[in-house]
């Protein structure tokens, strides 16, 4: 993906600031346990999907493949008027995170990718507000 899908929805807790939150705008927890929870019925075992931990701009989980890590991000974008729903913004991208050797020499499966990216835009598209 490249750019995040944006989804309206009132699904999910948007006002209540938790005390565990690291700043104010950490909303997406419960979209975050939702959405691993749902993209795991329809990736079977080709994907290892892990805890959710949360970011100063929202929550994500990794989901790995063979030896490729693609990160899951959700993040709170503004509450929609006047309807009061939340807009989010859903991404999953490739994370070579600090590994130089890793940025430099490896590619990731692209068919790995494709099917993650498809599978999160079938369960996003399940949602109804």
């Amino acid at each position: 993906m490249k750019e995040p899908i944006l989804i309206e929805t009132n699904l999910f807790e948007h006002r209540e600031v938790k005390l565990h939150f690291i700043n104010s705008c950490c909303f997406g927890e419960d979209f975050a346990a939702w959405l691993k929870q749902e993209l795991s019925r329809r990736i079977g075992g080709d994907f290892q999907l892990s805890e959710i931990i949360q970011e100063d701009w929202g929550w994500g989980f990794w989901a790995r493949h063979s030896n490729d890590p693609f990160w899951i991000g959700i993040g709170y974008v503004a509450e929609v008027e006047p309807n009061g729903s939340a807009q989010w913004g859903v991404f999953v991208e490739f994370d070579y995170g600090l590994n130089i050797f890793k940025r430099v020499f490896h590619r990731p499966d692209p068919s790995a990718l494709a099917t993650l990216e498809t599978r999160i835009r079938e369960v996003l598209a399940t949602l109804r507000s």
